[in-house]
């Protein structure tokens, strides 16, 4: 079985990893990340940050670990302006792949967990804004990832819709277990979107999802259509890499062959970001 585990992990990508520098303690930084990526034989990660872009950061990474795959990401919260179409232009200059719009500063997130108010992406109409228009263009044009972030459910369903009228087709609905509806996932789904499961949702005191849960939500949707992160960094966790070998161990376990577990941490997420 540990030969089966290995061959599975080696070639893989997790689109959602998180490493020091940063404002919350880590694992890990991103030197010894990718390091721990590199002797994994995987194929890449994407590193994201909620507060500063990290592409100049991957550039790097790149560099010292050739033939590991390493890419950058910028999240619009309010320290790099919020819906700033002039951050993401930078950051696709850069070479950035994943644009994720607002997590803790998205409104959605604050009135959840804050009682605050946050960024939204529409405006009272349930239309999107000027500023959200702008970078759907960008994203567009380069061709990066559009990911939803912790936006609302309404929201996502409205980027999406926008996005695929502008031909993206490489979008994520970002740990969409326990903040969408079924019918909610389905519609994204429709929309051309990839349903990200993150491993993290089934670690004791970090979520609330079974394995057997992952494997039926990802089952009803449609292995096609989803993808299986970590979203690993926490200074709890094991390093992301192991991580993504403990995730695709507890898929095999839970009954998946393979060939799905193939698609969920290779195939699906290299379309994505190469």
């Amino acid at each position: 079985m540990n030969s089966e585990i290995q061959k599975l992990l080696r070639g893989s990508f997790d689109l959602h990893v998180h490493a020091a520098p940063d404002s919350q303690e880590r694992r890990m930084d991103a030197l010894e990340t990718s390091r721990s990526a590199y002797e994994a034989e995987m194929g890449g990660f994407v590193l994201k940050s909620h507060e500063y872009p990290t592409a100049p950061l991957a550039y790097a990474l790149r560099r010292m670990y050739p033939g590991l795959k390493v890419f950058g990401a910028i999240v619009l919260n309010r320290s790099v302006g919020g819906i700033n179409p002039e951050a993401v232009q930078v950051s696709a200059n850069l070479g950035a792949k994943v644009v994720c719009m607002p997590t803790y500063d998205a409104n959605h997130w604050r009135e959840r967990h804050e009682n605050s108010e946050g960024i939204k992406i529409t405006d009272n109409d349930g239309q999107l804004t000027e500023k959200s228009l702008e970078i759907i263009e960008i994203v567009a044009k380069n061709e990066m990832v559009l990911a939803s972030g912790h936006i609302s459910p309404s929201e996502t369903i409205t980027l999406f819709d926008e996005a695929q009228s502008q031909g993206i087709t490489k979008m994520i609905a970002t740990h969409s277990h326990g903040s969408l509806t079924e019918d909610e996932m389905l519609q994204m789904v429709s929309l051309g979107s990839y349903m990200e499961q993150t491993f993290l949702e089934c670690m004791s005191g970090s979520g609330n999802m079974t394995p057997n849960t992952m494997v039926q939500i990802i089952r009803r949707l449609g292995v096609d259509k989803c993808i299986v992160t970590t979203d690993f960094g926490q200074w709890m966790n094991p390093p992301p890499s192991e991580g993504m070998r403990m995730a695709i161990a507890t898929l095999l376990e839970a009954g998946m062959s393979t060939e799905e577990i193939t698609k969920l941490v290779k195939t699906n997420p290299s379309e994505l970001v190469e």
